[in-house]
């Protein structure tokens, strides 16, 4: 009897033996599998590595190069200022800055001028600087003191602006008005507050624009001060002369010109309404200066004849304008003169003060001493 192994069929069965197919082990199937996997991991950890170095260097690129100052255009979103950053050399990649700056909150960059930043600087650097905000604005200073003539003003701001045009500076004078001028009045003496006034870089050089800020700021002032209430706050100190706004700049123009003592400015428009109320000449040299067109230490006998409506010298009452920029400070005084009889005041040191009085002879004594101490 013949036995036939079930590990090996026999031929006379039918069977070949390519007619078998060999399956492999379950388990070298799966460690193949997860040889890929493992490949593919380690291809994928590689990249990830490698990604993250270059994400790194791109945010902290190594030492910064050097020094630059960059200008963020008005409305400039943060995507726009990562390009520009990028182009000048002040990052290295802009996307990366973006998703960066979303991270620490960077949401909007102010318009302006950043200095501190350097070619190749870390982005937390960058955005730290940004936050910081930009330079304040450079500017350029026009400084109008008290006590100015008009003809001071148009020589300060072509000295300080000379690209500035002389006739349309002029023209500005005469086409902008202020409120407080009389329809008759075609000058702004007086009108043009003394102050600091700054101009950015940048600004367009426009004259009819500083001059209507001169003005402007005049009228700021004054609308402070009440200076529109003046025909009511000043009832009777003229005797019966009203006193107009515009009146109140011309006395506190004179106050400007006469004394630099802060408390002396009261008593001078004391002194001045004193003398409108008699109907004397005020006297005022400062006046006289401002006929004769010149700014001098001592008046001539031709200089005090000179027919001139500024010429309180000969003419009673007010010159028929200010001579020149009032300050707050006379401006306040004109609205608020002090209680008191004078009619007459002298240089009395050389710091400036002043004797008053309402004796004429005593004016006469003192003026004669301040005269032999050279005060005069």
């Amino acid at each position: 009897m013949t036995h036939t192994s079930l590990d090996e069929p026999d031929a006379a069965d039918g069977f070949e033996d390519d007619d078998y197919v060999y399956l492999p082990p379950e388990s070298s199937r799966l460690r193949r599998a997860m040889w890929v996997i493992a490949g593919l991991a380690a291809f994928g950890l590689v990249l990830f590595v490698l990604g993250g170095w270059w994400v790194l260097r791109q945010i902290d690129p190594g030492r910064p190069g050097a020094e630059l100052e960059v200008t963020i255009p008005a409305g400039a979103t943060v995507a726009q200022t990562a390009t520009l950053l990028e182009d000048r050399g002040v990052i290295t990649n802009a996307t990366v800055f973006q998703y960066y700056a979303r991270w620490k909150n960077l949401a909007t960059v102010k318009a302006g001028r950043y200095d501190g930043l350097r070619e190749r600087s870390p982005m937390g650097d960058v955005v730290e600087r940004l936050e910081a905000g930009p330079l304040p604005p450079a500017y350029t200073e026009l400084v109008i003191p008290e006590g100015f003539w008009q003809s001071d003003i148009v020589r300060a701001v072509l000295t300080t602006f000379p690209q500035m045009n002389d006739l349309e500076l002029l023209t500005a004078l005469q086409t902008v008005r202020s409120r407080y001028q009389p329809d008759d009045v075609g000058t702004l003496e007086g009108l043009l507050f003394p102050a600091t006034y700054r101009v950015e870089e940048g600004d367009e050089l426009d004259e009819q624009k500083l001059v209507r800020q001169m003005v402007n700021a005049f009228e700021a002032n004054a609308a402070e001060i009440g200076l529109d209430g003046a025909p009511e706050r000043l009832v009777g100190v003229a005797g019966g002369r009203t006193i107009s706004p515009y009146e109140v700049v011309i006395v506190a123009s004179l106050i400007e010109k006469e004394t630099s003592q802060p408390d002396e400015r009261p008593m001078i428009a004391r002194v001045i309404y004193n003398r409108l109320a008699r109907g004397m000449p005020l006297g005022i040299d400062a006046s006289v200066l401002y006929a004769i067109g010149e700014q001098k230490e001592q008046l001539t006998r031709a200089d005090l004849e000179v027919d001139s409506p500024y010429n309180t010298r000969r003419f009673p009452g007010l010159p028929p304008t200010p001579i020149a920029s009032p300050g707050r400070a006379s401006l306040e005084a004109a609205l608020a003169p002090a209680e008191g009889p004078w009619l007459y005041y002298v240089l009395a040191d050389e710091s400036g003060r002043h004797f008053f009085t309402d004796d004429y002879e005593e004016f006469l004594d003192a003026s004669e001493d301040a005269r032999a101490r050279g005060l005069l």
